[in-house]
């Protein structure tokens, strides 16, 4: 097994050390990331329609991976069309709450080597995919909406 290079000439020889370096360079910490206190609930979702989360599940491709939250966009689609409001309700509570479920914040990140590479002991050749949850990915998808819809008005 070949070294693994950082930026810095520091090289990784183990899977484990490896690992640790493929994290520390595609998701480096932020002490500043942390919650104080939950935002008072707004009324943005007053203004969320049924076809808002019918586009945000439209958009999405049924052959996404699934993340940490393991429940793939087809069967989101599927349930929509079974029991609409169930969706409908999960997405307006999550905005008229301003939560976002902890489960849908857990991504899971799939390292990849960049194409057309020869040399591949040297950690910038290589990028890192986020997968994140599918059903959290609708509600981010409707907030981006009413954000933008406000930001017109």
């Amino acid at each position: 097994m070949e070294a693994l290079t950082d930026r810095e000439g520091k090289q990784a020889n183990t899977i484990a050390k490896q690992k640790e370096m493929l994290r520390a360079e595609s998701f480096p910490l932020n002490d500043g990331d942390q919650y104080h206190q939950l935002p008072p609930a707004g009324h943005a979702h007053q203004n969320m329609t049924e076809h808002s989360v019918e586009r945000a599940l439209i958009l999405q491709s049924v052959k996404n991976s699934p993340g940490s939250g393991k429940l793939p966009f087809g069967a989101i689609s599927l349930l929509s069309r079974w029991d609409n409001t169930s969706i409908q309700g999960l997405t307006k509570a999550a905005v008229r709450m301003g939560l976002h479920p902890a489960i849908w914040k857990r991504m899971r990140g799939q390292v990849i080597s960049k194409p057309r590479t020869e040399d591949y002991t040297k950690l910038k050749l290589y990028i890192t995919i986020s997968l994140l949850s599918c059903m959290g990915t609708v509600v981010q998808k409707v907030v981006t909406e009413l954000l933008s819809d406000e930001s017109e008005r």
